[in-house]
């Protein structure tokens, strides 16, 4: 473990999180060590058995260190936050009053066409990556990718209405993008990983569970601490429908970032052999789960993902802060009017 932007994983029975005056101090079966709070970022902890010391909360706490509790799979079931967040009640409010006028409709349809437009940036980079080693695959890939920026036309190209009477018809586009985007993927990917297409709760293949986990334990709290600490609700979304405990914004904010975080990451691990198709689930207690050290690797490939700088609209940064900024957009769309544009990197 290393780096401003460290996260401590608290995988294993057993394991205890203490503090000793400004470190947090880490106690497991075979580890011991101590790290300054100034270079964590969040914590998380996806063991049943692991205990804490309130002193070591309070730290994290004061310093806005994000504590997540998530299992191997599923959604993260807590997370920890400060209660003294930035933003004001002004920004909730039009938030909620969003939803009934044309804000709600530009930014679901921002949502939708910045999910499709990555995932075509995606595959056409992908594609030139292999223009010379797999000139066919090249071409299926470039092809794929055409047909879905024609796609994002159409999300363009939706008449502005009240959100409710537009979702069918952009979460309709989102799905005919996702076809292609995924039997595309599929030929990415090693055959022995049995990959069937994309498969969200429950998936038992291995790339599913992969998926899964990172949008589920990387990119999730990411966005929902961007979300919060922008002022704003995480449960009031546009493109998501309502549904109590549903955290439909911090959902919407996530559709920008899944391809260019998470799915880019993975299927580099895959393609480069760091993660292996036999080492990526194990039997445990009678659950398939993702093997630990494939979680870690994950994880350590992923927190470099979004520490790579990305240049958007003019601005230099890395991508972990370009998720707050899409969040603070938001915001400002909602309080100022300002035009909000969804996150795309070019190939």
């Amino acid at each position: 473990m290393g780096g401003f932007h460290l996260k401590i994983l608290l995988d294993d029975f057993g394991m205890f999180l203490g503090r000793r005056r400004g470190r947090f101090s880490i106690r497991g079966r075979d580890k011991k060590l101590e790290v300054p709070v100034d270079d964590v970022e969040a914590i998380i902890c996806t063991s049943q058995g692991v205990a804490f010391s309130s002193s070591a909360l309070k730290l994290a706490v004061e310093h806005g260190v994000q504590i997540i509790f998530a299992g191997y799979r599923g959604w993260p079931y807590a997370v920890l936050m400060p209660t003294s967040l930035t933003g004001s009640v002004r920004a909730r409010r039009e938030q909620f009053k969003a939803y009934s006028d044309a804000r709600g409709f530009t930014l679901a349809r921002a949502f939708v066409l910045g999910k499709i437009l990555n995932q075509a940036s995606l595959l056409k980079l992908t594609a030139k990556n292999r223009r010379d080693t797999d000139p066919m695959l090249a071409e299926d890939l470039y092809e794929a990718g055409r047909s879905i920026s024609r796609i994002a036309d159409r999300v363009k190209a939706e008449p502005e209405r009240h959100v409710d009477e537009a979702r069918l018809s952009l979460m309709n586009l989102e799905a005919e993008a996702a076809r292609t985007y995924w039997s595309a993927v599929k030929k990415l990917l090693p055959e022995e990983l049995g990959f069937p297409g994309r498969e969200t709760r429950g998936a038992k293949d291995p790339f599913n569970a992969m998926l899964n986990f990172g949008y589920q334990v990387v990119l999730f709290p990411e966005a929902w601490k961007a979300v919060s600490y922008a002022g704003l609700d995480p449960y009031a979304g546009y493109l998501h429908a309502d549904r109590p405990g549903k955290p439909s914004l911090v959902l919407d904010i996530m559709e920008e970032f899944r391809q260019q975080v998470v799915d880019r990451t993975l299927l580099a691990l895959v393609s480069k052999r760091v993660v292996k198709p036999g080492e990526i689930i194990e039997e445990e207690q009678g659950q398939r789960l993702i093997a630990k050290e494939t979680a870690r690797k994950i994880l350590e490939a992923l927190e470099e993902r979004l520490d790579d700088k990305a240049m958007f609209r003019g601005r230099r940064s890395s991508i972990r802060g370009l998720i707050q900024v899409q969040a603070r957009n938001i915001a400002r769309l909602l309080l100022d009017g300002v035009e909000y544009r969804p996150f795309t990197l070019g190939w």
